[in-house]
C-alpha cells in the first residue's frame, strides 16, 4: 500500500515538474537570447505584449495592448521571414487596418476601416511609401477616389466620384505637382470647369460652364497668373458658395490611420 501512494506521489510531482517547465515565461538562453513565451507589463501592470520567442527572434502571433489593457494589433511572425502580417484595433475591438511589413516598412496593399466597420481606404505601398493604385470608398461601399502613387508622390490620373457614381473631377499630376488636364463635373457628369497646367500653375484657357453646358466665364492665364484677376476671384467666391449649399449632399469618406506603429519587440 505504502508504495502505491509512494508511486502515486511521484507522479504528482513529476507532473507538477513538467507543468512548471511548461508555464515558464520571459525565458532567455546560455547567449542571453529570448526563448519561448513571453509578456511585457506596463509600469501599472497592464499587459503590453504577449507572444513566443525562437533564438530571439518573435514567431508566431503577438498581441499588443495600450495601458488600459485594450487590445491595439495584432502582429504576425514567420519564422525565417522578414515579412510580417499585422492588424490593428480601435478600443473596441473593431478592426481599424490590416496589412504586411518587410523590415518593418509598410509594403502591398493595406486596408483602412472606419470605426463603423465599412472599409474606407485601399492603399498600395513599396517601403514605407505610397506606391501604385490608391483608392478611398464612401460608407456605402462605392468608389469616392482613385489615384496613383509613384514613390510617395502623386504621379498619373486622380479621379474623384460623387456617390453616385459618376466623375467629380479628373486631375493629372507629375512627380506630385499638377500637370495637364484639370476637370471638374457636375452630379450628372455635365462639365463645369476646364482648364490646363503647367509646372503645377494654371496656363492658357480656363473656361466655367453652367449647369446646361453653356460657357459662363473664361479666363486666361499666363504663369499661372490670370488676366483678369477680378474676374477670377468672383468665379472663385461662386464655387465656394455653391460647394456650401451643397455642404451635406456627398458623403465624405473619413481617413482615420496612416503611418501606423510598426512591428516590434
Amino acid at each position: 500500500m505504502k508504495i502505491k501512494i509512494l508511486t502515486l506521489l511521484l507522479i504528482v510531482l513529476s507532473s507538477s515538474i513538467v507543468f512548471s517547465q511548461n508555464n515558464q515565461i520571459n525565458q532567455q538562453d546560455e547567449k542571453g537570447l529570448k526563448q519561448g513565451y513571453w509578456e511585457k507589463r506596463y509600469p501599472n501592470g497592464e499587459l503590453q505584449y504577449t507572444g513566443q520567442f525562437k533564438k530571439g527572434n518573435p514567431v508566431g502571433e503577438f498581441k499588443r495592448y495600450n495601458p488600459s489593457g485594450q487590445l491595439i494589433a495584432k502582429i504576425n511572425y514567420k519564422e525565417n521571414s522578414n515579412r510580417v502580417y499585422a492588424e490593428f484595433y480601435y478600443p473596441d475591438k473593431t478592426l481599424q487596418a490590416k496589412g504586411y511589413y518587410i523590415n518593418q516598412e509598410k509594403d502591398s496593399i493595406w486596408n483602412y476601416y472606419a470605426e463603423e466597420g465599412y472599409k474606407i481606404n485601399e492603399v498600395s505601398y513599396l517601403n514605407d511609401k505610397k506606391h501604385g493604385t490608391e483608392k478611398k470608398f464612401y460608407q456605402n461601399g462605392q468608389l469616392s477616389e482613385k489615384t496613383e502613387w509613384e514613390n510617395g508622390l502623386k504621379n498619373g490620373l486622380t479621379i474623384r466620384y460623387y456617390d453616385n457614381g459618376h466623375v467629380m473631377m479628373r486631375i493629372y499630376y507629375e512627380n506630385g505637382r499638377f500637370e495637364g488636364e484639370y476637370n471638374v463635373y457636375g452630379p450628372e457628369e455635365n462639365i463645369l470647369i476646364q482648364g490646363q497646367y503647367e509646372n503645377n500653375k494654371r496656363e492658357g484657357r480656363w473656361v466655367y460652364y453652367k449647369d446646361n453646358g453653356h460657357i459662363k466665364d473664361e479666363l486666361n492665364y499666363t504663369n499661372g497668373i490670370a488676366e483678369n484677376q477680378e474676374e477670377l476671384e468672383r468665379l472663385e467666391d461662386e464655387q465656394i458658395k455653391m460647394l456650401e449649399k451643397n455642404k451635406g449632399k456627398f458623403q465624405t469618406p473619413e481617413e482615420s490611420m496612416y503611418n501606423s506603429i510598426p512591428p516590434g519587440n
